[in-house]
């Protein structure tokens, strides 16, 4: 029985092992805060055709960003973030929402599946 109960722990971190891997990259946490790189993002709701450009003007006037594109039609953003920099991902929202309220028309430039670009 002693045998048992000493394995009932190994066995236990298997399997919360196993959920965790089976979590989909899409449905884990983003980062709080971003490292020099390279990154991409889906953006919630491009509404119109300003709305690339406002989201570029925004990012690229955060001093630790640089190299933004925006795809309006696949709604994702691509950045770097500077060499010595790291920007926080708080920050960086804070921004694009209030590019957003300031574009109305329901735009909403929430970024999802934050994650370092491949």
């Amino acid at each position: 029985m002693r045998i048992r109960s000493s394995l009932l722990p190994l066995v236990a971190s298997l399997v919360l092992v196993a959920v965790i891997a089976a979590i989909p990259a899409s449905a884990q946490k983003a980062p709080d805060v971003l490292k020099p790189g390279e990154y991409t993002a889906s953006v919630k709701a491009i509404v119109c055709g300003g709305c690339a450009s406002l989201i570029k003007q925004t990012m690229q006037g955060m001093k630790s960003i640089d190299a933004v594109s925006v795809d309006s039609a696949k709604k994702t953003v691509q950045f770097a973030v500077k060499k010595d920099a790291t920007v926080k991902v708080a920050d960086l929202q804070k921004a694009l929402d209030a590019a957003a309220k300031n574009m109305g028309m329901g735009a909403d430039y929430t970024l999802v599946d934050l994650k370092p670009a491949r």
